[in-house]
């Protein structure tokens, strides 16, 4: 880029700002910032830190699973390790807030890749603010620190870089391959980076062969063929080797991890927080009908995201990573239609002008600075939310593991599936406790899933189970099903009980013995939030 050219960027910048529709993308952006940010709500991010501190004590990744008493010899397929130990050096330089700060910032650049993506049709900046609020919003469900938002990312910055060079050729399409070489290490969701690009493959394939209008030239896809044959050819360099290709196959096919983990279920449209996921996709639905103007990388881009969001919570994230552009896109059509329509019609009242550029030059710097003190003072609230308090008490055993820290190690917990990991974390490395079950659904199988559902639901032999694999203490969130039956149960004593949680131990010789040997039920403040009853200012906190 020559010096002209290199001036040209901050003036181009600038010119934008003094416009209200530049205005407008930049608040956007800023106010996108919101709902990405926020404490660590994933329950497998625990155990996540926990293998990557593992990974750098060892010098070596885990053959098998460390952290329950039920899947010991089951073989680890660790498609996250590179994840995982960044999480750990990142604890180990600024604790869980340098993990959060981290990890919000890599959300939001995903937001920043779709937009530059919807820009590509010089859509009205007005309009691509619109989408990326809605896009947003619509994915608020899914936002949070944690590892697959590394995968949203990747996959937004993919489909920048093949639209791109789809329309204007270039050299840049080929820093694909490191991006897939560190992907495939990162997270198993390169898989998607890579089907993705083999469906926009296809569909220009198809479009070229049939004359379809919109068909890329075909010098540009060639060169794409062979930039994604050697992305899937450098992708097996991974300590997994080939195998990671199979990996992913193994989460869609588990019928028990649809059935019984809530994020791999299909959306509930009555639940209020997915309903501008459904209003994205209903809006979209329609202009497309209206508008009848829609290239083939779109429509297949299109036609997979909604099928995969609508199997999967999960996959919303990646259906506004490829479909927010073209909602944009969409949006801009219906707008100059309506525009041209105007036009048409006879002029009433005197017609909007926009402020001077000067003005709006001047007023933009002190409304974006305003702006971006909300999620600077929102990513600093949640970036200084410690392990121990009362935010992640409500959330995550917090109150149970201190408690538990004083019983006798060793113990074998059985416990939520969400929970699996916050114990593991907190107790299995310094006291040997392990748990019957934590998120890594693959690596636990599907019988083992079915079997901790099954006691769960309190199923007929749920008490047998528990039993026979060995456990010493139930510890499960209060007034759920499994929680009521055990304190009917005379076979179980409660040992324990806070806010969230309560332990149970079996009303046998052995379970007397271990409950001789627990620490004492705590008397927790009322200010405490493991408290049962915590005062206003505990539940505030």
């Amino acid at each position: 880029m020559s010096g002209r050219d290199a001036g040209k960027a901050p003036r181009g910048r600038a010119r934008a700002l003094s416009t209200p529709g530049g205005l407008l993308l930049a608040a956007a952006l800023l106010i996108a910032a919101l709902p990405v940010t926020g404490p660590i709500r994933d329950p497998d991010f625990w155990w996540h830190l926990r293998t990557g501190q593992l990974i750098l004590d060892r010098h070596a990744l885990l053959g098998t699973d460390p952290y329950t008493y039920t899947a010991m010899g089951h073989v680890w397929v660790m498609h996250e390790w590179l994840t995982e130990v960044l999480f750990a050096l990142l604890h180990s330089a600024g604790g869980l807030a340098l993990i959060v700060v981290v990890l919000t910032v890599v959300t939001w650049l995903g937001l920043v890749f779709l937009v530059q993506r919807a820009r590509l049709s010089r859509p009205n900046n007005a309009t691509v603010a619109l989408g990326l609020l809605l896009a947003t919003v619509a994915g608020y469900p899914i936002w949070g620190p944690r590892a697959q938002m590394v995968t949203f990312a990747l996959t937004s910055l993919v489909l920048l870089l093949v639209e791109r060079h789809l329309r204007r050729g270039g050299r840049l399409i080929w820093a694909l391959v490191p991006l897939f070489l560190v992907w495939s290490n990162l997270h198993s969701g390169f898989i998607i980076g890579a089907a993705f690009i083999v469906l926009i493959l296809a569909a220009e394939w198809i479009a070229g062969r049939l004359g379809i209008p919109g068909a890329a030239p075909r010098a540009r896809v060639r060169e794409l063929v062979w930039v994604a044959a050697a992305c899937l050819a450098v992708v097996v360099i991974n300590p997994n080797g080939p195998g990671i290709y199979l990996y992913p196959f193994q989460t869609q096919g588990s019928a028990a991890q649809q059935a019984l983990i809530l994020e791999w279920q299909s959306p509930d449209f009555h639940i209020g927080q997915l309903l501008p996921f459904g209003l994205m996709l209903l809006s979209l639905a329609v202009m497309v009908a209206t508008n009848r103007r829609l290239t083939p990388r779109d429509a297949v881009l299109a036609l997979a995201t909604t099928a995969l969001s609508l199997q999967s919570v999960r996959h919303v994230a990646l259906f506004i990573a490829a479909c927010t552009p073209l909602w944009i896109q969409q949006a801009e059509m219906t707008r100059v239609r309506y525009a041209t329509w105007r036009l048409t019609r006879p002029r009433r009242g005197r017609r909007w002008t926009a402020p001077p550029a000067r003005l709006m030059a001047l007023t933009s710097v002190p409304v974006l600075l305003a702006l971006s003190l909300f999620p600077a003072s929102r990513l600093a609230a949640a970036a200084a939310t410690r392990e121990d308090s009362s935010y992640y008490a409500k959330f995550f055993p917090v109150c149970a593991a201190q408690w538990l820290k004083d019983a006798p190690g060793g113990l074998h917990i059985f416990n939520q599936y969400g929970e699996g990991g916050y114990l593991a974390s907190e107790l299995g490395s310094s006291r040997g406790d392990k748990v019957f079950i934590f998120g890594d659904a693959a690596l636990m199988g599907d019988p083992l899933l079915l079997e901790a559902g099954a006691v769960e639901s309190v199923d007929p032999g749920w008490e047998t189970t528990l039993h026979n694999s060995g456990t010493d203490l139930v510890l499960f969130d209060r007034s759920t099903a499994l929680d009521n039956a055990l304190l009917a149960s005379p076979h179980w004593i409660r040992v324990y009980r806070d806010a969230l949680s309560d332990a149970f131990v079996p009303a046998t010789t052995t379970g007397e013995a271990l409950k001789s040997k627990l620490p004492p039920q705590p008397v927790f403040p009322a200010s405490s939030s493991c408290s049962e009853h915590p005062s206003a200012t505990a539940q505030a906190g």
